[in-house]
């Protein structure tokens, strides 16, 4: 009885929380850019002109007021402007819709008066992912060379890792966290001590079996990119989920946080991803 409960319970942790997938990689034929008129505009144009060169992509121009300042470097670097500009929020995500794009790059500057767009809900209303830049940019290339991708609850949607493996740079770096949140770890700690066949005691033994398939899973998710040109590395960790992203960061030097799930098309982002996609400034953030 015991040994039954033990492989079901297993059973069932592998199915919903640790990764199994063929690695795939995203063709970015088509990217939009959106310019605001903030200071951020001329980064925003070299980050699209360093992907474009880099993918062969079509590079669409979004723009609102003020933005047109930064047009025509756009167009000297081969961009599409759309036909006119935006005045909302809605009117961006409708554009971006119709352009079909695969990616997105949007600004969001510190000061809350150079904002123009609403994030959460360009995030959410859009098909394709929001990489949102915070900080003038000189160089791009730095900004894909370490990227931190941040993984939590079900990871059977390919797609969440499609894009840091197609963005990281061929030289680069990316580092898988799987973060573990330790006010879930609680729920099942509850829930075992009244599981049929399994005594309060096994506890241990169990989380420790979630730790040791958690590590194996992630370790054939390297392992399958080994004939990659890029480095893929990983991390398995149990607690607060927040903590341990930043604490990520403040310890090794990265151009690039990947945060959220991109289900059936559009963005899921949870409570945890919602925070970081705000709370992170100093580097870029894509929001799948």
């Amino acid at each position: 009885m015991r040994e039954r409960a033990l492989h079901e319970f297993e059973a069932v942790f592998e199915r919903a929380s640790i990764p199994v997938l063929d690695i795939q990689e995203i063709a970015l034929a088509r990217i939009s850019v959106v310019l605001t008129g903030s200071p951020l505009d001329p980064s925003m144009v070299k980050l699209a002109s360093h992907l474009k060169d880099r993918f062969k992509a079509e590079v669409q121009v979004h723009w609102s007021a003020g933005g047109d300042r930064a047009l025509e470097d756009a167009r000297g670097s081969g961009m599409q402007p759309v036909d006119a500009p935006f005045n909302s929020t809605a009117e961006l995500v409708g554009q971006i819709g119709i352009g079909r794009s695969r990616l997105v790059l949007h600004p969001d500057p510190a000061d809350e008066a150079d904002r123009t767009v609403g994030v959460d809900h360009l995030v959410v209303g859009t098909q394709p992912p929001i990489l949102l830049i915070r900080q003038p940019i000189d160089d791009p290339g730095p900004v894909f060379q370490n990227v931190l991708h941040s993984l939590t609850g079900n990871f059977q949607q390919t797609a969440n890792f499609a894009y840091s493996f197609t963005l990281v740079a061929e030289s680069g770096s990316l580092i898988l966290l799987h973060t573990i949140d330790a006010g879930d770890l609680l729920d099942v700690r509850e829930a075992l001590q009244v599981a049929p066949g399994i005594e309060a005691d096994e506890e241990r033994e169990l989380l420790d079996r979630m730790t040791h398939h958690g590590e194996r899973y992630l370790k054939g998710v390297a392992q399958a990119a080994r004939d990659k040109p890029y480095e893929v590395r990983y991390r398995l960790s149990v607690g607060d989920v927040i903590t341990t992203v930043r604490n990520a960061l403040a310890q090794e030097s990265y151009g690039l946080l990947v945060v959220g799930r991109h289900t059936d098309g559009h963005s899921r982002i949870d409570a945890a991803d919602y925070q970081l996609m705000h709370m992170v400034r100093d580097i870029p953030v894509l929001a799948l």
